[in-house]
């Protein structure tokens, strides 16, 4: 049993809610690429410390630990992308369903559990209205920053999801905050396959109202 967040995070509540999902891995033969060698002639081990101390040589420490965390914030900034998603040319419209199956009971904080195991329940019961629109696109593309900066949501707030590019240009470029959806979680979830796309409760319903549009070609 678990308890429903203040108030003051409802919608993310909601949003956690509605992406509540499993996920399975798969595996593949791949093949052989490259050069291989015999483990008995170079150890793995052996072949990377060799590699690390041809690329750092002539470097002082202060200067191998600069490129490292250079290193860590450049991935951090463009974390890889999200795989499977295409620029639209297409406009197009559908609903989403967020309901899912209770995994065990919810209750609220007052301990009254108000969903049990098994439960087939719709976020849309417990919080009524998501405020909020989400965008999502492809922050390397500039026609999607381009389209992104003329969205007027009509909701309380928004949210720019990217799922390709670089954080820290985006929030410049754009003004404000930015948000990356990494492994693609978020966009599986509402099966979103081209950007850019909006998110939102559809209007008088318990649905999210999804929409992939169109951009001219380049």
């Amino acid at each position: 049993m678990y308890f429903i967040p203040h108030p003051r995070q409802r919608r993310a509540a909601l949003l956690l809610l509605s992406l509540s999902l499993t996920q399975a891995a798969g595996a593949a033969e791949l093949g052989t690429f490259g050069d291989t060698w015999d483990i008995r002639e170079h150890n793995l081990i052996t072949v990377l410390k060799r590699n690390l101390e041809q690329h750092f040589a002539g470097k002082s420490q202060a200067e191998i630990e600069q490129e490292m965390q250079k290193k860590v914030e450049d991935e951090a900034m463009r974390p890889p992308p999200v795989e499977g998603i295409t620029t639209a040319r297409e406009t197009r419209s559908r609903l989403f369903d967020p309901s899912f199956t209770v995994q065990r009971d919810i209750a609220d904080q007052n301990g009254v559990v108000f969903a049990h195991k098994g439960q087939k329940v719709n976020p849309f019961d417990v919080i009524p209205v998501f405020d909020e629109t989400l965008y999502f696109i492809d922050a390397d593309d500039d026609r999607q920053i381009a389209w992104v900066k003329q969205q007027v949501p009509q909701t309380t707030t928004s949210r720019v999801i990217l799922v390709n590019g670089n954080v820290r240009d985006s929030a410049e470029a754009l003004g404000s905050r930015v948000y990356f959806d990494q492994t693609g979680s978020i966009t599986k979830k509402f099966g979103i396959t081209q950007v850019p796309a909006e998110v939102k409760q559809a209007p008088g319903q318990k649905r999210f109202l999804i929409t992939e549009f169109g951009l001219p070609d380049r």
